[in-house]
């Protein structure tokens, strides 16, 4: 399962912590540190925070707490002029190298090279094979079993296609995290890092599996009675949505390939309601036709698609220019000055498909239980980023030597984009489509 990905910003911020450095601290290449709170508003003084406890003089104090390999709460004592000195040109040979350190709003504030940064991080994500965040995958291993058929199975229950749902994609989520995933639970494990799971209805969970984290799942209630609903099958479910999306193809007037595209839309999008909020927390969700068409395009997993296929035509239709002679070939990275994204929503969407690890990390960590909705929700805010950058920006222009350096580099930005957000769709069973 090839997942491009980049774990730099994981690694970096793992060095600092240890260059920060404390005796009760082991900071060693497994070591993974919870995120620290990245900058949107203050991005001119501030690409990320870490806390910060003045306490007088040079002496300061950072909080944090470390994820893995096991789960622990710190403090360091600092001494802040030192470290706003030293940590720069300590980073000078890291992936995400960082240009300056101050102090802002009791934080200690990390600005990146962004250049430097955005071409590093682009080349990892786009030429170099990194199939999973291996910091977390050396010799990993985890069993996961659930209490319920697969989802190819014939499923009449909504809480039991939740629950069917969650568990694929729980697995896929430890598989781009570089785990062993075993799905029996006889299966023989010599690792002696071992994680056993079970996912199930909360209510109804099996009582028989001894040696397992259980994964609750909240049930499936309809909205209008509050109740948990029995009377609506799964395949009634899916027939509603497709019908909704097939109406809204047609009042469209994009008859074309309306049933297949509704079809892979409703399927998104059933999936998108059922594990966008908490898997412990029920789910309310609407068999009203009227309230379904209300989604539109501009929320959920169909959100998620559309703009996925404005990434996808952006590509096709410079690939088609190429083609025809229009453009030349996108040239090697190393001839693309990355210098010229000054947008601020160009900077923003490279900051999140740096945090992209940390969305998978977020879904198991050890200290809270298992979820996938930091991933949906990091998806969602890439999409809204993208979509106001692409209503604002023109990437495709036309081909003067003036113009071309800074579309080659906008056009390397937005492949990485499309990747991540493929990514993310896969780990959901979220097929993109090629047209909306």
């Amino acid at each position: 399962m090839a997942a491009p990905m980049s774990m730099s910003f994981v690694e970096t911020v793992n060095r600092i912590y240890k260059f920060l450095g404390s005796d009760d601290l082991i900071v060693d290449e497994t070591a993974v540190f919870q995120e620290p709170r990245l900058s949107r508003q203050d991005t001119d003084k501030c690409d990320i925070g870490l806390p910060l406890i003045t306490l007088g003089g040079c002496d300061a104090i950072i909080p944090g707490a470390l994820l893995f390999p096991e789960y622990k709460q710190f403090k360091l004592k600092i001494n802040l002029k030192q470290v706003l000195e030293e940590l720069p040109p300590r980073s000078i040979s890291w992936a995400l190298p960082i240009q300056s350190c101050s102090t802002f709003k009791n934080s200690l504030c990390v600005s990146f090279d962004r250049q430097q940064v955005y071409r590093n991080t682009i080349f990892s994500i786009l030429f170099v094979d990194s199939t999973s965040v291996k910091l977390l995958g050396s010799k990993k291993v985890v069993c996961v079993t659930k209490d319920t058929v697969s989802v190819d199975q014939d499923i009449t229950d909504l809480t039991e296609l939740r629950v069917a749902l969650a568990y694929e994609s729980i697995c896929k989520v430890f598989i781009y995290l570089g785990y062993d995933v075993k799905k029996r639970s006889e299966e023989e494990v010599t690792s002696s890092d071992f994680r056993r799971l079970h996912v199930c209805h909360k209510q109804i969970c099996s009582e028989k599996v001894l040696g397992c984290s259980l994964v609750h799942c909240g049930a499936v209630l309809n909205m209008t009675t509050g109740s948990k609903d029995s009377n609506t099958s799964v395949k009634e479910y899916y027939r509603r949505k497709k019908l909704v999306f097939e109406r809204m193809a047609k009042a469209r007037s994009n008859c074309q390939g309306s049933s297949d595209q509704a079809a892979t839309i409703s399927e998104a999008e059933v999936t998108g309601e059922l594990l966008w909020v908490k898997l412990h927390d029920n789910v309310s969700i609407s068999l009203s036709d009227e309230d379904s068409a209300e989604t539109g395009v501009s929320h959920g997993a169909t959100f998620l698609l559309y703009n996925h296929v404005r990434l996808s035509c952006i590509r096709r239709k410079f690939e088609q220019g190429v083609e025809s002679g229009l453009y030349q070939k996108l040239p090697d990275i190393e001839d693309i000055d990355f210098g010229l994204l000054t947008q601020n929503e160009e900077w923003q969407l490279l900051l999140l498909i740096l945090e992209f690890p940390y969305w998978l990390i977020n879904c198991i960590c050890p200290r809270g239980k298992i979820s996938l909705h930091p991933v949906l929700v990091g998806l969602d805010k890439l999409c809204r980023v993208f979509s106001v950058y692409y209503r604002r920006v023109r990437v495709l222009m036309e081909p003067r030597p003036q113009l071309l350096p800074i579309m080659y580099a906008r056009l390397y930005l937005l492949q990485c984009v499309e990747h991540i957000l493929g990514t993310g769709l896969s780990i959901f069973g979220m097929k993109p489509l090629d047209s909306m």
